[in-house]
């Protein structure tokens, strides 16, 4: 039956196109609210006690790294900083399928410059963690700011004990070992490899070298040998006579210089210009154990010993030729191996503790990450398996005591020999 065209009928027609029209507009509408919720990225939630770093989709995963850039320490920190880039370069420059955003502070190894440094970053909430300090001084000097930011830190050369004493909250890691293993190796090779009974032992004001030095007298004593001098070497101290003066008294076996650059240049070409004192050997530290330190001392620290690690293995053998082709000359510092590990240690916590979303959104919660950090157990490093504690500390190398020897300083040959292993 048709309908005519009348006002009832065409009442009836606009109603039903009325109808019609609805429909698709509720199906036109209801499409439009799933693809936005297709593509709108995951509702993430954060119940976090230190809270959380959130990731967008296609937003980087912001660190940062602490490193002496400028300065007398300068060298030591480019290779840091190499370390670290070819930690992540090897990992494609990527983290949970996002970009990886590095933002470079100075410490300049000064513990104020560092401070001021890490202040920059203050408030940011997007900042998973910091690779370094490198000084100890400046992890002591940072870590009141990282804390109230619940980020935190993983050194590769903070070395400094009370770092990891009694941490309340747990914001700092190290892959270095505790640096009083080193003065403990050096006092036990002064008295049983060398025969030394007699020490005198020099070093600065900074916090790193004074434990050094009070550890290795400390040890040394035990043993049974005798410290005869322990003295404070001033930073840009030129003046040294009565200082020399007053060791060639009763001069020692052994002169154990917990010192860093340029001070201790200074003193060893001073000791061996003192007739009562230049047959005495040397003993220096880590800080000593770098081709800078060799290229600039010169013949008057010929035979020299310094603890160092021992690093080994196919691993190490591997990293050193991928250095190698892409700097073109070997590292020269032992601590590049704690800065990879560390961006290694870093980057699997954050793998194991991230909830990864839709469209890969992340939630890093701060306190899962560190209690992850805290459970690494068994990492393959470059040093050795990494395992860490609730301490913080995390480093697995052992130390032994290298040669400064004629075709090191003269020739440049590094790196200078292993001559002994603390067992």
């Amino acid at each position: 039956m048709s309908c005519k065209k009348t006002p009832r009928c065409k009442k009836r027609i606009w109603a039903l196109s009325n109808r019609r029209l609805s429909v698709r507009r509720v199906i036109f509408y209801l499409g439009i609210v799933l693809l936005a919720a297709a593509c709108r990225p995951d509702t993430l939630n954060c119940d976090d006690p230190l809270g959380c770093v959130v990731i967008r989709p296609n937003s980087p995963i912001r660190f940062a790294t602490l490193l002496p850039t400028s300065g007398d320490t300068a060298v030591w920190g480019q290779e840091l900083s190499r370390a670290i880039n070819l930690a992540i370069t090897e990992r494609g420059d990527e983290l949970l399928d996002h970009d990886i955003e590095l933002i470079a502070l100075d410490s300049a190894c000064d513990a104020e410059t560092g401070r001021q440094a890490v202040q920059t970053l203050s408030g940011d909430a997007a900042l998973v963690g910091i690779l370094g300090p490198a000084c100890s001084d400046v992890a002591t000097a940072v870590l009141p700011s990282v804390r109230l930011n619940d980020w935190l830190l993983i050194s590769p050369a903070s070395s400094l004990p009370s770092l990891t004493v009694d941490q309340r909250e747990l914001a700092f890691f190290r892959t270095v070992p505790n640096h009083l293993q080193q003065a403990v190796s050096a006092a036990h090779f002064a008295y049983e490899a060398m025969g030394a009974r007699q020490a005198a032992v020099f070093q600065d004001e900074t916090s790193y070298n004074s434990l050094l030095a009070q550890q290795f007298s400390d040890t040394f004593t035990e043993l049974g040998g005798i410290v005869s001098y322990q003295g404070i070497f001033q930073v840009n101290q030129t003046e040294l006579t009565d200082v020399l003066d007053e060791i060639s008294v009763s001069p020692p076996d052994i002169v154990y210089l917990a010192l860093f650059e340029p001070e201790a240049n200074l003193l060893i070409n001073r000791l061996a210009e003192t007739s009562r004192l230049n047959r005495a050997a040397l003993v220096g530290g880590d800080t000593l154990l770098t081709d800078h330190f060799a290229s600039r001392v010169g013949g008057a620290a010929t035979g020299m010993a310094v603890t160092g690690p021992i690093l080994s293995g196919s691993a190490y053998d591997a990293f050193l030729a991928e250095w190698t082709n892409r700097y073109e000359t070997l590292p020269t510092s032992p601590t590049v191996v704690y800065a990879y590990d560390a961006v290694q240690l870093l980057f699997t916590a954050v793998e194991n503790s991230a909830i990864v979303g839709q469209n890969s959104s992340l939630v890093i919660g701060r306190s899962a990450l560190r209690e992850s950090l805290a459970a690494t157990q068994g990492i393959a490093g470059l040093a050795g398996p990494l395992n860490c504690d609730d301490t913080g500390e995390c480093g697995a190398a052992v130390y032994g005591v290298y040669e400064l020897d004629t075709a090191v300083l003269t020739n440049n040959t590094w790196p200078p020999p292993l001559i002994w292993q603390f067992e």
